[in-house]
């Protein structure tokens, strides 16, 4: 008897903490929610680690980026593209005009202009780019980008 209640209580706690688990999925993101993990990311940006840097995309990510014509859906080429860009040692992250979209309780968006700082020889050369990355929470309840867009500003913009 006891065997049987002890059996019926493990799977009271397990079906009370699967439902945390679902209740804690359907919890619509939040901008300030959204605004951290845009932080976090840009953090692992410039931490010069490749594989942090990659933790923030989903396996199947699709990414635009401005060398590139098609959209990279290789994850072994969104690799090494990314050792390049850390190898350059991004610096001085900031995002300006950014704009926040939650499109629905597991994805938002987060577009603006980047501006930062790579070494290039001896100086440090500044970037400015476009940016779209779309974060979807994924089975786990981690948000991490399914898709970037990264584009050079039009020719004549002011800096």
């Amino acid at each position: 008897m006891r065997i049987l209640a002890l059996i019926l209580a493990m799977a009271a706690l397990a079906a009370c903490q699967q439902q945390t688990a679902e209740q804690a999925k359907l919890t619509p993101v939040t901008v300030e929610q959204a605004e951290t993990m845009v932080a976090a990311t840009q953090k692992s940006f410039t931490s010069g680690d490749t594989n942090a840097i990659m933790a923030q995309y989903t396996d199947v990510a699709v990414i635009f980026d401005q060398g590139y014509l098609a959209p990279i859906v290789d994850r072994q080429l969104q690799t090494r593209l990314t050792q390049g860009f850390a190898a350059s040692q991004p610096r001085d992250f900031t995002i300006a005009n950014r704009a926040i979209q939650i499109l629905d309780p597991d994805t938002f968006v987060v577009s603006g202009v980047l501006n930062y700082t790579i070494q290039l020889g001896q100086a440090r050369q500044p970037v400015r780019a476009r940016f779209t990355h779309v974060y979807q929470r994924q089975a786990d309840g981690i948000f991490k980008i399914a898709h970037e867009h990264i584009s050079a500003p039009p020719a004549g913009s002011p800096l």
